[in-house]
């Protein structure tokens, strides 16, 4: 849980009768005591425990006084005039636990969400009632996390309110961690707040959704157990609004939930090659998704130096293999990968091995997906919407073939790299195909540059070229698709698209004048070496990035095609 810090005012005049609050809903049943945060029960601490009664039904009260602690601005005033005022300041909180029909809730006021046990917050509640009553034109705040890259982090807010979808909300590939919206009028819910008063003849309902939930709750005993029951009743009868359902989709894992230590013990003991189920494979951090190619990777995990310009499985998994069980884990989290550009220089101070990998485990009759350090579970729904958009990919070529990888032009190693392909097929087609690989757009939102494109097409198609194979697994796959998306939006700027302009007319001044004022296309090139490239055999890391670049540049009317290289 988070703290509440969301605005305390109600969309309607304040209510006698009710009063907004944070709710919480808990895992489990029984006695309500196993409900409450250890801290609380300690002996020696400044909270108390009473049962009480809560209408009808016998409630548990938390109640007590922070620790003190020193106003902030304190040291500041020390600072400018030598006087230490040690001002310290403490915080009252309560929550008041009761379980209803089976079903254990705990109102919150203050800080009061420090006084549940972390561990029993049923996390899903805030947005699984959402889902059920929230109006989709009515959105007014929402916060997302972007599951493919766990840096992009953003909140939008609408006082007045507008559909769901005009935030562009990746439907599976954004997590929602926040909304506020207005519930529907025609609600079939008898909550006290929306029972027409004098002053209020047609009240609507203002959410606040996060773990939990934060409305205007009856102050009396009574009438709090009814509202409950009201809730009961709308997670139980009412169906989950068409336009809402994929904020179901993708649950992340949070923090100190106790699957995270499983998981990433699974994950360890694949690396290691001791359990046949689940996969795992090399993934780049979200920080690699624009700026230069990695060129150079050098790292140590346990102790074993890492520096090559082609990493894989092995270079992680193998310093384990030797390692105690119960130290792999440690090591992960420890060990670091840092990432080079073909002039030496790094993109970051050292990214944990953890976060180089992609994992799949299956726990507890759920598909968990390990990307960029953070856990997220898949619903059944997530999995065939994925499939079908990666189909509809596969199934929109570009109007054009581009020739086999094989007849460029070797290296004295008799290997054909990607940027001597892309100039082969610049060179092969003059005038259709310029070759822009390595030159990158710098802009104040990317100072490091990202590279617009491989090849600029016919139709101002954007190419994005890569080789892949089963050894490189995902990771270059996921990382073409992460940075054809950084691209295309990054272009629905005009200046940005400006600069773009000024980079082909360097090359070509007459192709420069024709171009449009935005991509015509985002195109895929992908040859695999080992075995044909179809929907089926696209690596299952890949899928989530290929969607979500899918899923984005439509709603930009950018059409997305995948083409085949033999």
């Amino acid at each position: 849980m988070e703290p509440e810090h969301l605005a305390e005012e109600e969309l309607a005049a304040p209510s006698a009768e009710t009063r907004k609050v944070s709710l919480y809903q808990l895992t489990g049943s029984g006695d309500l005591r196993e409900c409450v945060a250890l801290k609380a029960l300690e002996e020696d601490n400044e909270f108390e425990i009473d049962e009480v009664r809560v209408g009808d039904q016998t409630g548990l009260l938390v109640h007590g006084w922070s620790e003190p602690e020193e106003v902030g601005w304190n040291s500041m005033v020390r600072t400018l005039t030598g006087v230490d005022l040690r001002y310290e300041r403490t915080v009252a909180s309560a929550a008041v636990f009761v379980e209803v029909d089976e079903v254990i809730y705990v109102v919150t006021f203050n800080q009061g969400w420090r006084l549940v046990r972390d561990s029993r917050v049923n996390r899903s509640f805030g947005i699984d009632f959402a889902v059920r009553v929230v109006d989709d034109d009515e959105i007014q705040q929402i916060t997302r996390w972007a599951l493919s890259s766990k840096s992009r982090i953003d909140r939008n807010a609408v006082p007045s309110g507008q559909g769901l979808w005009s935030f562009g909300l990746r439907e599976h590939a954004e997590l929602v961690r926040e909304l506020v919206a207005k519930a529907r009028a025609d609600l079939p819910v008898s909550l006290t707040h929306m029972r027409p008063k004098a002053h209020r003849r047609n009240p609507r309902l203002r959410l606040e959704c996060r773990d939990g939930l934060k409305l205007p709750l009856s102050v009396e005993g009574s009438g709090l157990i009814s509202d409950l029951r009201e809730i009961n009743k709308v997670l139980a009868e009412c169906p989950v609004v068409e336009a809402l359902a994929p904020l179901q989709w993708v649950k992340r894992v949070p923090a100190g939930d106790e699957r995270r230590e499983r998981l990433e013990l699974a994950v360890a003991e694949l690396l290691a090659g001791e359990v046949p189920s689940g996969e795992v494979g090399i993934s780049y951090p979200a920080k690699y998704f624009d700026g230069p190619d990695v060129h150079r990777y050098r790292g140590t995990i346990n102790g074993t130096k890492i520096d090559t310009d082609d990493l894989t499985l092995d270079h992680i998994a193998l310093p384990l293999r030797s390692t105690p069980a119960e130290s792999r884990l440690h090591c992960l989290r420890t060990g670091y990968i840092d990432g080079y550009d073909e002039h030496g220089k790094k993109s970051s101070d050292g990214m944990a091995a953890l976060q180089w990998i992609a994992a799949e485990v299956d726990l507890e009759k759920g598909r968990h997906i390990l990307l960029d350090g953070e856990w997220f579970v898949l619903g059944e729904q997530y999995v065939a919407h994925v499939d079908s958009v990666v189909r509809k990919a596969f199934a929109s070529p570009p109007p054009w073939k581009l020739p086999a990888w094989n007849l460029a032009p070797p290296n004295d190693e008799g290997k054909i790299h990607e940027g001597a392909y892309n100039a082969y097929v610049a060179e092969k087609n003059s005038g259709r195909f310029i070759c822009l690989d390595k030159k990158l757009v710098t802009t104040r939102a990317h100072p490091r540059g990202f590279e617009a494109c491989d090849l600029l097409g016919p139709g101002d198609a954007l190419v994005h070229v890569k080789k892949t194979s089963s050894n490189t697994g995902s990771s270059p796959l996921s990382h073409l698709f992460a940075q054809g998306l950084v691209a295309a939006e990054s272009f629905t700027d005009a200046a940005t698209w400006e600069k773009f302009r000024q980079l082909v007319a360097l090359q070509d001044k007459k192709r420069a004048r024709k171009m449009g004022r935005r991509p015509g296309s985002v195109v895929f090139a992908i040859h695999r070496s080992d075995k044909t490239l179809t929907a089926e055999t696209l690596f299952t890391f890949a899928r989530s990035t290929l969607v979500s670049a899918w899923n984005t540049l439509s709603t930009y009317g950018i059409p997305v095609h995948i083409a085949v290289i033999d």
